[in-house]
């Protein structure tokens, strides 16, 4: 078979012979650069005259805390150098969590035993382990025989003293048609890839070789700079709201109990408060001048005709800070100070809480928060403004379902129909609760809502883990077209 070379490809057969090498071994022997050569072989294998292989090597390493085990011994080793002690006098001597790890260890390996609160080695003496030699290999930076420690190997990884290094290498050779070809003789050519005037001028344009071209290879795609989708649709809900006429607000990451929940007329005992379920700090904040109309609003109703929650309430757990758990309280701290309507503001910033990470959940995330305050505004309002900002999106179908939210009354979830999941539920909203607004000093209704940002960027690029969101995946962020909400719904209508 003929093949149309180019002198570089000639260059890398020649360079190949019958070894196998790798693009920067391939490299030397051709004179071209890693790059050329590794293009030029792959061209070659389209050819059938190469073989590009990718091979995928894996080396255990030290970790930190690997390293300093290899240096001081495993926690079980140095908690048995001390052995018999009493279980107190080692808690004394080691953190909690290093004693824990050295106690079970102690009973798998079944190197010691507790009794009548004393730890007790076993008699004789305990030789070294697998798993002491492979760390002492490793911190002299020399090779472990994988096959034969795979088991324990994978152990150690498992207990956070060895990672896994992964290497991809490429090895290059050819095949017979390549070697045949090789061995018949072959030279290479210079080739001329530009017809220039001297070319023409002095005439060794004609006894000289093209570079052929192909014109039906589609050409290596570019990829301009672009916003994060995710970044993207964030601006668009922000110029969404600013665009009605909101002002945006912006707030303090820490936030006080007292403004996070206490504001919000959300009782001090609720279980959203546990230490399961959002960040607390150790510092504490002041109370700002309203806190005592705060107070009686929650033991027994203030001057409106609630009853409160009953009890006493803390000062104390109020001035607690935390992790603000969501943009409502940079909204109602942004309200006590401006009492007096009419007010239209939003917040679209990030949150935190104590969320067990999955397809659905993270332990921060953005939430996009609105409030309007004005005379004779009304839950018809509420649901006018929350049905144009979705349609602005590019949602077409939007709904409301009764919900219940402990600072809103009447509330409701909003719902935006996908063809392939049906109604899915974004978000919540209400008319803030009497016992929100009166302590604040506020005599006028108050429309709020707080939205899921993550939730509507999952629908709209078409995601099925919140995750993909925030990992750095270079390929998923050049294939994601960044379009307008409604255009990208209309082109995905378009291609189903």
């Amino acid at each position: 078979m003929v093949h149309d070379l180019t002198s570089t490809e000639v260059r890398v057969l020649l360079a190949l012979k019958g070894d196998e090498l790798t693009p920067r071994e391939l490299a030397l022997r051709s004179g071209l650069t890693v790059e050329a050569a590794l293009q030029s072989a792959m061209v070659l294998e389209e050819k059938g005259l190469a073989v590009v292989k990718s091979l995928t090597h894996e080396r255990y390493c030290l970790t930190e805390e690997g390293r300093e085990y290899a240096l001081e011994g495993l926690p079980e080793r140095q908690v048995l150098s001390l052995l018999p002690a009493s279980i107190d006098d080692l808690k004394d001597r080691f953190s909690q969590r290093f004693l824990g790890i050295s106690l079970g260890w102690l009973r798998k390996k079944e190197w010691a035993s507790i009794k009548d609160g004393v730890l007790v080695p076993k008699s004789g003496n305990i030789e070294m382990g697998e798993d002491e030699a492979i760390l002492a290999l490793l911190l002299e930076d020399k090779p472990v025989d994988v096959a034969r420690y795979r088991e324990t190997l994978s152990e150690l990884v498992k207990r956070g003293i060895l990672e896994i290094e992964r290497r991809k290498t490429r090895i290059v050779s050819l095949t017979d048609e390549g070697l045949e070809l090789v061995s018949g003789g072959l030279k290479v050519e210079e080739e001329i890839a530009n017809l220039t005037p001297d070319l023409i001028r002095s005439g060794r344009w004609r006894d000289a070789k093209f570079r052929a071209y192909d014109i039906h290879v589609p050409p290596k795609p570019l990829y301009g700079g672009k916003i994060h989708p995710y970044q993207h649709i964030i601006r668009e809900m922000r110029e969404i709201f600013i665009g009605m006429g909101f002002t945006e607000l912006r707030g303090e990451i820490v936030q006080s109990s007292f403004w996070n929940f206490d504001a919000l007329f959300q009782p001090q005992d609720h279980p959203a408060r546990d230490m399961q379920d959002t960040f607390y700090l150790k510092s504490k904040s002041e109370l700002p001048s309203c806190y005592k109309k705060v107070r009686a609003m929650h033991e027994n109703g203030g001057e409106i005709d609630s009853t409160g929650w009953g009890g006493r309430w803390s000062e104390d757990v109020a001035r607690r800070n935390v992790l603000r758990t969501h943009t409502t309280a940079i909204t109602i701290r942004y309200l006590s100070e401006h009492p007096r309507p009419p007010v239209k503001a939003f917040a679209i910033d990030r949150v935190y809480r104590r969320e067990a990470i999955d397809p659905t959940h993270t332990p921060e995330f953005e939430q996009l928060e609105g409030v309007v305050m004005d005379e004779g505004v009304s839950f018809s309002d509420l649901l006018g403004y929350l049905t144009e900002f979705y349609h602005r999106m590019g949602f077409k179908d939007v709904r409301f379902r009764p919900g219940y939210f402990p600072y809103t009354e009447p509330s409701v979830e909003p719902e935006v129909y996908i063809e392939e999941l049906g109604w899915v539920e974004l978000g919540g909203a209400g008319i803030f609760r009497r016992e929100v607004t009166e302590p604040l000093g506020i005599r006028t209704p108050v429309l709020a809502w707080g939205l899921g940002v993550s939730r509507v960027a999952m629908l709209r690029l078409k995601l099925r883990d919140l995750r993909e969101l925030y990992q750095p995946d270079i390929e998923w962020l050049r294939r994601t077209p960044v379009l307008s909400g409604l255009t990208l719904v209309q082109h995905r209508n378009h291609t189903r």
